[in-house]
């Protein structure tokens, strides 16, 4: 038996609507289900109790994580470049995520009133990866978010970053492509491994994020300060990255010269600042700020931080919560769509292929 009527209107599970159903599943990538009745309830709209908004929301989250590299090679064609974008930025950053694993049963015989299948939630690391134009004066003018929970894919997150830009890249062939994340070591692994010279050309920018090269230099100085040599480096130091293409190397021969490395420890400020340009300065020159900023080009990865908290923490790490890959990655994969304004039509290509011709035999 054929139900017509329900093939016509391409309904999602079992009989949802689906206008009803991409409804649901935008209230729950912005909140809890509970959430998502309480507020249904208060607007007189969508009747319907928790579990059904829970139920219908991952449907629509399986069915475009299912489609994913169609939906977004579909949005990413119809993507028009803003006039006034002059660059693209590419970044990768990670953040915690609590998730439900399976616990070891104790030895022995099960305690009355014990977990059948006892869990524990451990936090681990998911990825956050960002594409952001813009404009001559490195201002943001668009970003589209991307998201892989932990023990996800990575390397398609990173390959569909990779994609994404070859495409905006044929649409405008001026535009200057940079990488800029902060300095952890497999961040820039991926992205280098990725965004080859023999796919982009020789003229890829790369950039550690300016703020946590001042967080480390910060910290060095108020060292020195307190050694008595001079009050407060800092400033100078501002204005010698902002100004100087060589003033990287600058400070880390004033670090040096110190005589404050001692310990060879991370902890000791200086030390971990004479390490932090030492491999990002000297060796790769990604602390050139004063040629970004001639190229107008931006100089922080303020993005893809923004990306972790509003992707991922603010909606997954709630009080006591814990997740499964799987159904996660659902979540993560609605809201990446909704926080990079591509919702309504990404919502309609997951949901049309639901919806089919009828015709009677």
């Amino acid at each position: 038996m054929v139900d017509a009527v329900s093939l016509r209107a391409g309904v999602v599970g079992d009989g949802w609507l689906p206008n009803a159903a991409r409804a649901m599943a935008h209230a729950v990538q912005q909140g809890t289900s509970r959430e998502a009745e309480a507020s249904a309830r208060e607007y007189g709209r969508l009747p319907y109790s928790r579990s059904s908004f829970e139920k219908v929301a991952h449907l629509v989250g399986a069915l475009a994580v299912a489609d994913r590299e169609d939906i977004e090679d579909a949005l990413i064609d119809a993507y028009e470049v803003p006039e006034e974008a002059i660059s693209i930025s590419i970044s990768l950053d990670r953040v915690s995520v609590p998730m439900e694993e399976p616990r070891n049963r104790p030895v022995g015989r099960t305690k009355k009133g014990a977990p059948r299948k006892p869990v524990e939630r451990n936090f681990r690391m998911a990825y956050c990866g960002t594409v952001t134009l813009h404009d001559a004066t490195g201002a943001a003018l668009h970003t589209i978010r991307y998201g892989c929970m932990p023990e996800g894919d990575i390397l398609g997150l990173r390959n569909r970053l990779v994609a994404d830009v070859a495409t905006l890249r044929s649409k405008r062939s001026d535009l200057r492509i940079q990488l800029l994340c902060d300095g952890a070591p497999e961040m820039w692994n991926l992205l280098e491994d990725g965004f080859t010279s023999e796919k982009f050309g020789e003229d890829i920018e790369q950039l550690v994020d300016f703020p946590h090269l001042a967080s480390k230099l910060s910290a060095a100085g108020k060292v020195i300060a307190d050694a008595g040599t001079e009050d407060e480096p800092m400033k100078r130091w501002k204005l010698k990255l902002l100004n100087r293409e060589n003033g990287a190397n600058e400070i880390l021969e004033e670090l040096i010269a110190s005589g404050l490395d001692e310990g060879v420890t991370d902890d000791n400020p200086v030390h971990a600042a004479i390490s932090y340009l030492q491999n990002h300065g000297k060796e790769s020159d990604r602390m050139n700020y004063a040629r970004a900023r001639r190229l107008g080009l931006a100089i922080g990865s303020g993005n893809v931080e923004a990306t972790c908290k509003s992707l991922f923490e603010l909606r997954l790490k709630r009080c006591g919560a814990r997740w499964k890959k799987e159904t996660g990655q659902h979540i993560v994969q609605l809201r990446a769509l909704a926080l990079s304004d591509r919702w309504g039509p990404a919502i309609e290509l997951t949901l049309r292929p639901l919806s089919r011709a009828v015709r009677a035999a």
